[in-house]
């Protein structure tokens, strides 16, 4: 028989980018007008910061705490 044990988890996702400080001044006149541009949602800071590759981390916290909601399936064959 086939059982399929279903785990409903949350994670935090942190996405690390280190972008050079003259790139960031040269596309937006200084550091602080970029803080400022992700502050206000503009669309250039996602486009830039999109061309940029990221370090992720993944913390399974529901996975290392528990709290996590479990069931199970049997499905026909």
């Amino acid at each position: 028989m086939l059982v399929n044990r279903i785990e409903y988890h949350q994670v935090t996702s942190t996405m690390s980018y280190d972008i050079p400080d003259d790139d960031i001044i040269e596309v937006f006149g200084s550091l602080e007008n970029f803080i400022e541009s992700e502050i206000a949602g503009d669309d250039d800071f996602y486009d830039f910061i999109m061309q940029y590759d990221y370090d992720r981390e993944d913390d399974w916290w529901t996975d290392r705490k528990g709290g996590y909601d479990v069931e199970y399936e049997f499905p026909e064959d």
